[in-house]
Formats: C-alpha cells, sequence, structure tokens
C-alpha cells in the first residue's frame, strides 16, 4: 500500500511539474523545479545506490518533458549523491529518523537549511550544464539563484499547507 502511495505522490507531483510549474517562470530568470521534493522527501531506509537510480529514473522523466539532454539525470543523481551527506552535518541524530524527510522529523531549521542547499546545488548544476560552459557564470548563478528562492519557496508553503 505505502508503494502505490509513493507511485501516485511521483506521477502528481510531476504532472504538476510539467503541466504547471515549467509554464510559471519569472522573466526567464526564476523557474521552479518543484520535482525534487519527491527526492528531498525520500526516507532514509533505502541504500544511497538505490536512490540514485530513484534520482536517475525522475531526472530521465524530467529530461524527456523537457528535451534536456541528461542535465536533470545528472542534477538529480548528484542531489542524491549529496543529500545523506548534508543530512548527517544537519541532523545530529539522524539515525532515528525512519520516515519522510521533512520539517516535522529533523525540525524547520535544519529542513530550511537542507532544501537550500541542496536546491542551490541542483539548480546550478541544471543551469551550469545547460550553459555547458561557465564564461557567462554570473547569469548562470542569477538563474541558479532566482530558481532556487522561487523553488524553495514553493517547497516551504507545500510544507506548511502539508501540516
Amino acid at each position: 500500500m505505502k508503494w502505490i502511495k509513493i507511485i501516485l505522490k511521483t506521477i502528481i507531483v510531476i504532472l504538476l511539474q510539467v503541466t504547471l510549474f515549467d509554464r510559471l517562470h519569472i522573466q526567464g530568470w526564476g523557474y521552479p523545479m518543484v520535482y525534487i521534493l519527491l527526492l528531498f522527501s525520500m526516507p532514509l531506509l533505502y541504500p544511497q545506490w538505490l536512490e540514485m537510480i530513484i534520482g536517475a529514473f525522475i531526472g530521465l522523466i524530467m529530461d524527456i518533458f523537457c528535451n534536456s539532454l541528461g542535465v536533470h539525470i545528472a542534477a538529480c543523481v548528484a542531489l542524491t549523491y549529496l543529500r545523506p551527506i548534508i543530512l548527517k552535518k544537519l541532523v545530529q541524530d539522524i539515525e532515528r529518523i525512519k520516515t519522510d524527510i521533512n520539517s516535522k522529523s529533523i525540525g524547520i531549521g535544519a529542513y530550511v537549511k537542507y532544501i537550500t542547499l541542496l536546491t542551490f546545488c541542483h539548480h546550478f548544476m541544471i543551469f551550469g550544464l545547460e550553459a555547458w560552459n561557465f564564461q557567462n557564470w554570473d547569469l548562470i548563478l542569477i538563474q541558479t539563484a532566482c530558481s532556487s528562492v522561487l523553488t524553495i519557496l514553493l517547497l516551504l508553503i507545500y510544507n506548511l499547507v502539508r501540516k
């Protein structure tokens, strides 16, 4: 029953991303990428190799819908690789958490830091790979910052509404 719930949540979030959030952008600077919520909220029950495969699968789906050549796969795999490292730095007793990662399970302060760091890393990788060079690093940083702020706000609103 839990797998059905996870699959339905994944389908709903990806459909919302490709039908609604991909059309929301701020003058070409800020693109919300709320689908990373699926990777942020995964419980720590899975081995890291499985998390990275799940990240690659979600990234592949987004690459198909966005017509990008592996950019989302790379960013999602990097995110799932960095996730346990950042969580161990932010949460003292990480072994006690067996549920979904959210503000209730790790605390609001740690949760905000967690999604901020990972969102910035994910978005920087997306825009850096899309640009394919760092000659326009200022543009990459502006797009990363605007998109990160927009995504983080939407994820925090979701977290508040979900409670």
